[in-house]
């Protein structure tokens, strides 16, 4: 986190997520399945695989590795275009609600 007051906001909506679940607690049905994560290899598709080191990491694979954790952002690996960091933010978006979601 960036700092405390971003800290308070997600917290503030995390009490509402609980406050919510726990009214609608008779209608949730539990799901067993686990959530769907981001597949490295595809992620290191959408690279360019150069091992440039410019976005701190020693390879592209560890770099796949922190954008899947949500660790990194596209914007971190300068060799990268406009559009191929669109295609590496719509892929991951599939995985998790944008982090705006959770502050606002």
């Amino acid at each position: 986190m960036k700092d405390e007051a971003e800290a308070r906001k997600i917290l503030e909506w995390l009490k509402r997520e609980i406050n919510a679940a726990w009214e609608d607690r008779e209608r949730i049905v539990p799901s067993f399945r686990g959530a769907p994560r981001p597949q490295l290899i595809e992620i290191l598709k959408l690279l360019p695989k150069t091992n440039c080191r410019q976005c701190g990491e020693p390879t592209c694979m560890v770099f796949a590795a922190r954008l899947a954790e949500g660790a990194k952002g596209a914007e971190a690996c300068p060799p990268l275009d406009s559009d191929q960091r669109s295609g590496i933010d719509n892929y991951l978006s599939r995985f998790s609600s944008s982090r705006s979601d959770l502050i606002d």
